[in-house]
Order: C-alpha cells, then structure tokens, then sequence
C-alpha cells in the first residue's frame, strides 16, 4: 500500500517521539539498577565478619615485621583469601635492611595481592589495600612477643578482606580489574607499598585509582550521629575524592571530613609518589592505644568499622560497574 507524504510524516514523527521517550526512560532505569545493586553490596558488609577478622589477626600474637613469624603472618593471609575463593592469590616479595634497637636485620617481607579479573579492561587495575604489619612504641613491650595491632591495622585489613568476601559471594564481575592487597613493612618506613608501587611503574601498570584503609576502627564519638571518617586525597585525586564523598552520603551513615596533615604516613603516599591516584581513609582521631599492647580488639567498634568499609566498596563498585 502506498502511504501519502502526510502518513509519511507523521510515522517518521511518531518513530522520533518514541525513541526519544525511550531514550528518556533509558538511562534513569539504568542509574537506579546500578544503584540498587551497590547498596545490596555494601549492605552485605558485616560487623560480626569484620570482627572475626580483627580477632583472628590479634590471635597471631604479633605481626612485627622482624619477629620469626613475619612469612606466616603473609602465608595465613594468602589462605584467608584463598578461603574466601580467590585462587588467584600469591605473595609478593621484596628484600630490606634495617636496623632496630642497634641490631642490623636483613629479611625478606611480603605483599599479599589477591586479584578480581576485570571483564572489560583486565589491564586495568583498582587496588584496595592495608597494611597488616604492627608495633608498639620502644617503651611499650616486647614487639617480639605481643602486638596485637587491633586498630592498626587489623581494621584495614578486615575491610579488604571483608570486601573481598562480599564481592566473591555476590558474584560481583568488575570491569576493570580489583587487587585486594595485605602490605607488609609500613611501620618501618611504607616498604610495602614503595616496592609495590615502584614495580608498578616500572611495568607499565596501568592502576586507576587506590583505596587504603588504615586505623578505621575508634570513632571520636560514641555517639553514631557524630561519627566522621578522614578522607584524605593527593594533588591527583581530589576528583577521586569528591566521589567518595558522594558515595559516602549515598551508602553510608558517617559524615566525611577532609585533613590532610597525615598524607604522607600511610601506603597511599608511595602511590602518589609513583604518579597513581591514591585516597587514604582513616578515623578522626589516632585513639589513646596507637602503637601499644592495648591496641585490642575490645576498643574497636564494628559498626564504625562497618560504615567506612562501605565507602570503599561503593567506589569499587561504582567505578567497576559493567552494564552489559
């Protein structure tokens, strides 16, 4: 049948306002599944896990960088996510000098890094890391014998674990790809993250952005309302940084805040230094058992804990999302 010019028209007219009606309702119906999924994800971060995690590292009895049982601290660490089903999980090592208490120690530590192959980008890489050696002041103890590290920095690495847990469990498939990494020798100078960092560069890795998680277990409050967590950017990531705060208002219940005084005192700063965007989350106040033998897990809130955690793996999972 032949259609007059005006039926022409009108159907070409017709063709146009449904696109654009469906092109409309497109891209909201695809914000709000993203969304709807992040936060089933972070929702599935628990306090109880994270507190297994934090008592499971204080039962090491220490995690001194020197003590004799420095490579079984990593090699428990490597199993922990080869438990969590991360079969792509190895130790990285590097050697170092030192001295401590006028005695020379020359050892070889460990990087744990645990890999969540990206589906779109795999040579694209997102680290979310902590450090999980310790110590305690020289007029603290024995290191040798008892750090429990329970803030610093078993909560750091109770939320990589964590998260590593939940985005296993929900069968999250990132399109670029997530190293979860346990640094080792950040009390002694970031050694860890330096010798990571460095590799990296000199490889050519292409690391879009690194999560660092260090002391998130003491609010400044008791009271939940009051809660805030430091975030902590670079002259490269203060973009990165505005979306952790988005996020944070989002998927989470504490307040951020912006003091960047301690940049230089974590594993984030090495990224930095090797030109990768870093962000260094970390509670408001360093507590009254930095670096002692009280440094337990009885001091640590678990659901303060829970809350900065959620942050990290929002972003992860913002800047990882594949719609296909």
């Amino acid at each position: 049948m032949k259609m007059n010019r005006c039926g022409y028209t009108i159907k070409i007219f017709s063709t146009l306002l449904f696109i654009l009606i469906l092109s409309g309702c497109t891209k909201p119906d695809r914000e709000e599944i993203k969304d709807q999924y992040i936060s089933g994800l972070v929702n599935k971060i628990n306090a109880d896990s994270l507190l297994s995690y934090v008592t499971w590292m204080q039962s090491m009895s220490t995690r001194f960088m020197l003590a004799d049982n420095h490579r079984q601290v990593a090699v428990s660490l490597k199993n922990k996510f080869i438990q969590l089903g991360y079969a792509d999980t190895k130790l990285d090592s590097f050697n170092i000098t030192t001295a401590f208490n006028g005695v020379e120690y020359i050892t070889t530590q460990f990087n744990v890094i645990a890999v969540l192959t990206g589906k779109t980008y795999p040579d694209s890489i997102c680290i979310l890391g902590a450090h999980y050696d310790d110590r305690i002041s020289s007029d603290a103890g024995d290191p040798f014998v008892f750090v429990p590290g329970a803030n610093d920095n078993a909560t750091g690495v109770a939320a990589t674990l964590e998260i590593a847990r939940v985005m296993k469990e929900r069968s999250f498939v990132p399109s670029s790809t997530i190293q979860f990494v346990a640094f080792g020798a950040e009390e002694f100078g970031l050694l860890g993250s330096i010798d990571f960092s460095q590799k990296a560069r000199a490889g050519g890795e292409k690391i879009k952005m690194m999560l660092n998680n260090d002391m998130i277990g003491i609010p400044s409050s008791s009271d939940p309302g009051m809660w805030n967590v430091n975030i902590i950017d670079y002259e490269n990531s203060h973009y990165l940084r505005s979306e952790a705060q988005r996020l944070c208002e989002r998927y989470s219940s504490v307040a951020c805040i912006n003091d960047n005084a301690n940049a230089g005192r974590s594993d984030s700063y090495p990224f930095y230094l090797n030109g990768f965007m870093p962000l260094f989350f970390i509670q408001n106040e360093p507590g009254s058992t930095y670096h002692k033998e009280s440094d337990l897990v009885t001091t640590i809130n678990f659901e303060y804990c829970r809350e900065i955690a959620k942050i990290s793996c929002a972003l992860l999972a913002d800047k990882n999302y594949d719609y296909l």
